[in-house]
């Protein structure tokens, strides 16, 4: 039997390969565990919404002929509630894009949104530090 060049009979034996800590496995499994499915239901939304708007503003000035010829209280009535309603939709496209964005913002990989955090260590006696905190409330500078 021979030995293999990283020395793991054991993995040799099992016909396993040796892990690489350089190699970018871990990265790659982390990118495909990752969930895109708000993404896919926010495009389907999405184009419902722009569907549902564009059939409405095409029905509207069919509805505003039609409420102009006839005269009808009723034909108008129609009219506004079919422009409230298109503007709910157009209002609703505009909660789906502030959605979408909290969502990838906190989809994100912690590494994108690590923010510096400064952390102080004061080194010394517990009497050098109240000495410190006087001269702070004092008004006098922080450095001993």
């Amino acid at each position: 039997m021979t030995k293999s060049a990283n020395n793991d009979p054991i993995g040799e034996a099992l016909g396993l390969t040796p892990f690489s800590p350089n190699s970018n496995s871990v990265q790659t499994i982390i990118a495909d565990a990752h969930d895109d499915s708000a993404t896919v239901d926010f495009e389907k939304a999405r184009a419902n919404i722009y569907n549902v708007i564009d059939t409405a503003t095409d029905a509207i000035e069919k509805l505003a002929e039609i409420a102009e010829q006839s005269q009808h209280p009723r034909a108008f009535e129609v009219l506004a509630k079919l422009m409230d309603s298109t503007l709910q939709a157009n209002k609703d496209l505009l909660e789906l894009q502030a959605k979408i964005r909290t969502i990838k913002s906190a989809d994100a990989p912690i590494n994108e949104t690590a923010q510096t955090i400064n952390n102080n260590l004061f080194v010394g006696s517990t009497a050098e530090l109240q000495k410190v905190i006087e001269n702070i409330k004092n008004g006098g500078s922080s450095s001993t």
